[in-house]
């Protein structure tokens, strides 16, 4: 394999060969990578400390500690939009119910805050910074809307700026709420994303919000990531649909956050 790789990289390669081998031993992936075997090892620890695995002697076998599935890559922000789409427009319409007027908040990129952004138009006085190319089309039509968008590199698999300079300019700012969307939301490992630079800005908006608000549908719960972002105890709001099981809604509300359920409205068939 390539010696060049990112360490982030070689974490995502170690999960995936976890997935499909079952278990994985220190010497071998040293091989594998090109690395030392303690290097492997710290490798194996960070992932056990992200509940991604379980340490064995010599080795990792599959985390068995939570109920879900492991997640490692995301398609494009355009499939991602096609996706559960009625979903969606409920999530972002309570979501949207949840800001007031005048008030100011971060939000992100992502086929969720896409649908959050379009209701945001029935507000006034809003004061939005954001990372997200994707949202400006429905951000700028807000009436007497202020909108500042952070600088940084353009990722086009999210539509996004992202990067040091996203970050960095973040810190300029302080709002009352953040809106994010999550790639994996487990009660056993808390919120995860795919991507370390996706992480690093939806960190940054948290710490610099009074309030935080995750929107994610029902496919994104018992979703485990690479990326690690917060434990739940440290959101005040999770906005989901009704597809979710009422005991998991009690679960996820017994580490903390208040979990808004949106009704999906259901379509007879034939109709519009």
């Amino acid at each position: 394999m390539n010696q060049r790789l990112f360490r982030e990289e070689r974490l995502q390669l170690i999960i995936e060969l976890v997935k499909t081998r079952r278990k994985v031993h220190v010497d071998e992936l040293a091989e594998e990578f090109k690395v030392s075997p303690s290097s492997i090892r710290i490798d194996l620890t960070e992932l056990e400390s992200r509940g991604l695995l379980k340490r064995t002697h010599g080795g990792a076998i599959a985390a068995t500690k939570f109920q879900g599935r492991m997640v490692t890559q995301t398609s494009s922000l355009e499939l991602r939009q096609a996706a559960q789409q009625a979903e969606k427009m409920a999530i972002g319409q309570a979501a949207a119910d949840l800001i007031e007027d005048g008030d100011t908040l971060m939000i992100d990129g992502g086929s969720t805050t896409f649908h959050v952004a379009r209701h945001l138009i029935e507000k006034r006085g809003l004061t939005i910074i954001t990372n997200a190319v994707s949202l400006l089309p429905h951000l700028t039509a807000i009436p007497d809307g202020r909108i500042f968008v952070v600088g940084g590199l353009l990722d086009p698999r999210f539509e996004t700026l992202l990067g040091d300079m996203t970050v960095d300019t973040l810190e300029r700012f302080r709002t009352a709420r953040a809106i994010l969307g999550i790639d994996g939301f487990s009660v056993d490992t808390g919120l995860s994303v795919i991507d370390s630079a996706v992480a690093a800005s939806k960190q940054k908006m948290m710490r610099l919000s009074d309030q935080v608000i995750i929107v994610g549908d029902h496919t994104k719960i018992n979703q485990v990531c690479l990326i690690p972002i917060a434990p739940l105890a440290e959101i005040d709001y999770l906005v989901t649909d009704s597809h979710v099981p009422v005991e998991t809604v009690a679960a996820i509300e017994a580490c903390g956050p208040k979990v808004i359920v949106a009704p999906v409205m259901v379509y007879d068939e034939g109709e519009a």
